[in-house]
C-alpha cells in the first residue's frame, strides 16, 4: 500500500507546472486528476482544462481559447458531470468517508494506492475510496515525454455511500 500526499491546486499555471514535475509517477497522475476533480465544486471551467493536463489526448479536442489548448471529448466531459452531481465522490479518495461526511484537508490530500499490475501497454492501479466498498481501478500509459496519462478512468467517477447523516434522513 502506497499513499500519495499533496496540497490543492486551484491555479492552472501552478497545477500544470507541478504536475509536468511529478508526471513520471502514474500515482501522482491519478492524484493530480483527483486534485482537478475536486475544483469542480468551485470552479468547474478550470477543473475541466486540469483535466485536460492528465489524460490522454485522446479524450481532448483542440481548443486554442482553452489555457492547454486542449478540452474535454464528450466521455471525458461525462465524468466531469458525475463529479458535479455528487461532490462526494472525488472527496472520497482524499479523505473523505461517509462517518465524516466526506470532509477533507487541502491542506493534506492522502490518496491511498492498493495495487498496481502491468496491463497491456500500461498499468492499472488500484485506489481506495473512503466511500466505495471495493478499489478503483484506473489504467495509465505513459506518453513520449515520459508522462503518465489516464487513459481509463470511469471507475473513479461512480457513485459513493451516502453519509450518515444522509443515511438517517428516511
Amino acid at each position: 500500500m502506497t499513499k500519495v500526499t499533496k496540497k490543492m491546486i486551484t491555479s492552472f499555471a501552478r497545477f500544470k507546472s507541478e504536475w509536468e514535475k511529478e508526471a513520471g509517477t502514474p500515482e501522482n497522475s491519478i492524484m493530480y486528476y483527483l486534485i482537478a476533480a475536486l475544483n469542480i465544486e468551485k470552479d468547474p471551467e478550470l477543473a475541466e482544462t486540469m483535466m485536460t493536463v492528465v489524460v490522454s489526448k485522446k479524450d481532448c479536442y483542440e481548443d486554442a481559447k482553452s489555457p492547454s489548448g486542449l478540452k474535454l471529448g464528450r466521455n471525458a466531459k461525462y465524468f466531469v458531470g458525475q463529479f458535479k452531481q455528487n461532490k462526494n465522490i472525488a472527496r472520497s479518495y482524499v479523505g473523505g468517508t461517509p462517518q465524516n461526511g466526506y470532509k477533507y484537508s487541502n491542506d493534506n490530500l492522502v490518496m491511498t494506492v492498493t495495487k498496481s499490475q502491468e496491463h497491456g501497454k500500461g498499468l492499472k492501479i488500484f485506489i481506495d475510496s473512503g466511500g466505495k466498498d471495493m478499489d478503483t481501478p484506473v489504467q495509465l500509459q505513459k506518453n513520449n515525454n515520459g508522462q503518465w496519462k489516464l487513459t481509463e478512468y470511469s471507475s473513479i467517477c461512480t457513485g459513493v455511500r451516502k453519509t450518515v447523516e444522509e443515511e438517517g434522513d428516511f
